[in-house]
């Protein structure tokens, strides 16, 4: 019972979720069933937040709706399920999982807000360096940051996880991303405060090699 749980984005915020017929086909229990389930407590369920769904194709071809389910909605819901030993085995995992994410997310926002210290004091340190790259030494200095935290352009990864050019990429790193990144950042902030330029900045990052290598999935065209 892998993946039982998801996330709408990469987002730090982002809220996690599971569907209807998730619950449908790890308990074994009709997808007409379940839903029928949601309708008849949607009142309850929407205590906890509105009840989201999507509409999505079936296998016969027929498009239907799935509904979106949030952890303490989908804790509710279950409740009311029978006790079946695959059913108690399928409610188990689904809160261990809900779990697990939401201590990604603790972590994750945990990192987000001590990157942004270190995002002010580069600016900074970058600022008083008074390196002359015609106006692009912070942009420079990013994507520098970037491929010696993660292997990866900042542009390509931006691009890879559809974020949006007004958002800031830390919004959508996971905490061991986002802990390389602090890493590097930090580096680069005492690496200038020596008085190094921008060269000996990447030399220098160069010889210590990329923190935390991360591959990137780009989008499919056409999908």
């Amino acid at each position: 019972m892998n993946d039982l749980v998801f996330l709408p984005s990469q987002r730090v915020d982002a809220e996690p979720f599971t569907t209807g017929d998730v619950i449908a086909k790890y308990a074994e229990v009709e997808r007409d069933s379940v839903n029928r389930m949601i309708r008849n407590t949607y009142q309850r369920l929407e205590r906890f937040g509105k009840v989201g769904f999507e509409i999505r194709p079936m296998p016969s071809g027929q498009d239907a709706k799935t509904y979106l389910l949030n952890q303490q909605q989908a804790t509710l819901l279950i409740t009311f399920l029978k006790n079946t030993p695959r059913v108690a085995d399928f409610k188990e995992e689904l809160v261990r999982q809900f779990y697990a994410m939401q201590r990604e997310l603790i972590e994750r926002r945990a990192r987000f807000e001590m990157g942004k210290e270190y995002s002010k004091e580069l600016d900074t340190a970058v600022s008083e360096s008074q390196i002359d790259m015609h106006g692009h030494q912070y942009s420079n200095f990013n994507r520098l940051i970037y491929r010696q935290a993660l292997g990866v352009d900042s542009i390509k990864l931006r691009k890879a996880r559809s974020i949006p050019q007004k958002e800031a990429i830390t919004h959508y790193l996971s905490s061991d991303e986002a802990e390389a990144v602090r890493k590097v950042k930090r580096q680069v902030i005492t690496l200038l405060g020596m008085g190094m330029n921008y060269q000996q900045v990447k030399d220098a990052m160069r010889i210590q090699g990329v923190v935390y290598q991360i591959t990137l999935r780009l989008p499919v065209k056409g999908m």
